[in-house]
């Protein structure tokens, strides 16, 4: 009775021991597969602020464009002051000039 007591409890502390490497086991494939969604995600994640700073750049660019479109217009309305409608055409260009800065801070904002 003795010996068969010390095989089941040897049997026992195997079967635990199996289940034991059984969940480990488990254990590193599921955090493979978290490890796998999270680099996704963080590789979504990259690429969606890429883009983003590709199309903030962009905007950048436009407003430099626009700005300096604006201030030639008002160069060439400084240049012409001994005109009788140099007024009315630094208002016009400082309008435009408000215009396309706020296309451009509407893009920027997605609007």
């Amino acid at each position: 009775m003795i010996g068969n007591r010390k095989l089941g409890t040897s049997m026992a502390i195997l079967a635990i021991a199996g289940l034991g490497a059984f969940a480990a086991g488990c254990g590193d494939s599921s955090s493979d597969s978290v490890q796998d969604t999270l680099d996704k995600a963080n590789d979504t994640a990259q690429k969606a602020l890429d883009n983003a700073n590709k199309q903030l750049d962009q905007a950048n660019k436009q407003l430099d464009d626009a700005n300096q479109n604006a201030q030639d217009q008002l160069d060439q309305a400084q240049q012409k002051l001994d005109d009788k409608d140099v007024q009315n055409k630094v208002d016009d260009a400082q309008k435009q000039l408000d215009d396309l800065q706020k296309q451009v801070e509407d893009a920027m904002n997605g609007n």
